[in-house]
């Protein structure tokens, strides 16, 4: 008898020690299911370069200035204008005498303000564009001191008051903004069109040149070119000669295709981009029918815009590749519209998406 109590015994922590072990394994299984459904909207993505480590360098950049900063010095550059009419592309020769080193500097963009804030040192930058301060359009706005004026994109009288001895616009900024810093004799430069890396590259070089931080914008340079190379060749291995088609799609059916940076990024990892396959050039319109015509491989979308849950429950996309494979990625928008030297983070960002199965 008592053999036979302690044999029940026995069989009852077996079977006890069974069932706890079932729970723990449906919980691991949960876990593995939760994390997978999280790859898949972007949020655990295995990026081929620590996405912090890689900001933080991006950041940063100075250098100890030349003692041999002579000044005055005369700055020859090109400038590319696009003619959104005809969508022709055309360079220009422009010069810019500086007399002496500008120590008091406004960009009047989110990117141009990412620029000079990793080479020029940060209290000779006097104001900063509203948009630079918005986690949603700029990586970083939470390093920017409460105490630097900030003003808007229109407000040249603003600027103005700020007493800058050199404002830097983009090919963007308005003919009114400019005409009023030109009213008020407040030097200002303009940079061209932007359509790739190199572009982002040049402009980095230009204001190395223009503010004596030659050393700091040759070791951001650096710092692109060597994070790069490292990114691409993660993803050359991962991605074993298959080159899948990507597109952007953004709100209002716009696409991006030839001369984007978006472009550019496809290109620099040896992907397609189903847009410029295509024949389309810079930013064109496309609805439904034609997102299923090329049937791109993977679509990505600015986060918080609704376009994932969209075009995942269009009917007519639903045998779509991107849709039948759960591969519609929801970005965060500062990725998508990086114009400064964080196009290698968003470089990165397409890098873990194209890992991600």
């Amino acid at each position: 008898m008592l053999i036979l109590r302690r044999a029940r015994h026995r069989t009852a922590c077996l079977c006890c020690s069974m069932h706890k072990l079932l729970i723990v394994l449906t919980i691991l299984l949960c876990l593995s299911s939760i994390a997978l459904a999280e790859a898949k909207d972007g949020n655990t993505l295995d990026f081929p370069l620590n996405m912090a480590d890689l900001r933080a360098e991006l950041s940063d950049a100075h250098r100890p200035e030349s003692r041999n900063n002579r000044y005055p010095r005369r700055v020859d550059y090109q400038i590319r204008t696009w003619n959104k009419i005809t969508d022709a592309l055309n360079n220009r020769s422009a010069s810019l005498l500086l007399e002496q080193q500008p120590q008091r500097v406004i960009p009047h963009t989110v990117g141009l303000t990412e620029e000079l804030w990793a080479i020029v040192p940060h209290e000779r930058i006097v104001g900063l564009h509203e948009s630079s301060r918005v986690a949603a359009y700029s990586f970083l706005a939470d390093q920017f001191p409460a105490e630097i004026p900030t003003f808007l994109t229109e407000d040249a009288e603003m600027v103005i008051g700020l007493q800058p001895d050199l404002v830097i616009t983009s090919f963007y900024s308005s003919a009114a903004f400019k005409h009023q810093l030109n009213l008020a004799e407040i030097p200002h430069v303009e940079t061209g069109f932007f359509g790739g890396i190199e572009d982002i590259r040049d402009q980095i070089r230009l204001f190395g040149d223009m503010l004596g931080v030659e050393a700091s914008a040759r070791q951001l340079l650096q710092t692109m070119s060597h994070n790069s190379e490292a990114i691409c060749n993660v993803v050359t291995q991962r991605l074993d000669g298959q080159v899948p088609t990507l597109l952007y799609y953004d709100r209002m059916g716009f696409v991006a295709g030839k001369h984007t940076l978006f472009d550019a990024l496809c290109q620099r990892l040896g992907v397609k981009n189903a847009a410029s396959e295509h024949g389309i050039g810079f930013f064109k319109q496309v609805g439904y029918e034609t997102v299923l015509k090329w049937n791109p491989d993977i679509i990505v979308v600015p986060a918080d815009s609704g376009l994932k849950q969209r075009l995942t429950g269009q009917p007519i996309l639903a045998m779509s590749n991107a849709v039948q494979q759960h591969r519609i990625y929801a970005i965060p928008e500062y990725y998508l519209t990086a114009s400064s030297q964080f196009v290698i983070a968003s470089l990165n960002y397409l890098g873990g998406i194209l890992n991600d199965e």
